[in-house]
């Protein structure tokens, strides 16, 4: 559960979110909706760990500050919005990344790893692309992969940043199913979501926000 109160996060000395104040319960969808600039991306990043935040962010009675880095890693994943990736990786070794949490740098995968990695390239239909080098993807298709990376990192907390902005209809459709699913099992998912009607079909709770 994320227990958020009194939040206050930005940019340096620019304020953007203002004295915000809820819970996200465990095992929900939530969807948070408002227009471009009312502070849907600073929330998440809040939520994420990766941005500085005054007031009180707590994950199951901890504040979120004070979890140590690797333990948030196989806690809270994050997939933000369309990232070009510059590393010449392939595909396979992309989604492979997400395990890191897991295990050391120096580590070989496991057979549980390798079972966590194809499963997330099947449900993200990215089996026939594991050996192509990410750079050459289109934006779909990175999309795609950095939800991929996040599914094989099996965290509780799935946190994403407009997950469908470079997906066509079929693809948006499927990862929004995808997401419902998680949630259905006990995953808590928050995502950032630009179409409204989209979001009724799939979200349990909606965050309206405006200027922070």
């Amino acid at each position: 559960m994320l227990v958020f109160s009194g939040l206050f996060a930005g940019y340096g000395s620019v304020p953007v979110l203002h004295e915000l104040r809820g819970t996200i319960r465990p095992g929900t969808f939530t969807a948070l909706i408002g227009p471009n600039g009312s502070g849907k991306s600073t929330f998440l990043r809040a939520l994420s760990g990766l941005l500085p935040y005054k007031g009180n962010l707590k994950l199951d009675g901890r504040e979120l500050s004070r979890i140590p880095r690797r333990e948030l890693g196989r806690l809270v994943g994050v997939v933000p919005q369309q990232v070009r990736m510059a590393a010449p990786f392939s595909v396979y070794e992309a989604i492979a990344l997400g395990r890191l949490p897991h295990q050391g740098l120096t580590t070989r995968p496991s057979a549980e790893d390798e079972r966590l990695i194809l499963d997330a390239a099947s449900r993200t239909d990215l089996e026939r692309l594991l050996f192509h080098v990410v750079t050459r993807l289109s934006g779909g298709e990175t999309q795609r992969v950095l939800l991929a990376t996040v599914l094989a990192q099996d965290p509780l907390i799935f946190l994403l940043d407009e997950p469908s902005s470079a997906l066509d209809p079929y693809q948006t459709v499927k990862v929004f199913s995808l997401l419902r699913r998680m949630a259905d099992k006990g995953k808590t998912v928050v995502a950032a979501v630009h179409d409204v009607n989209l979001a009724v079909a799939f979200a349990d709770v909606f965050l309206g926000m405006k200027s922070g």
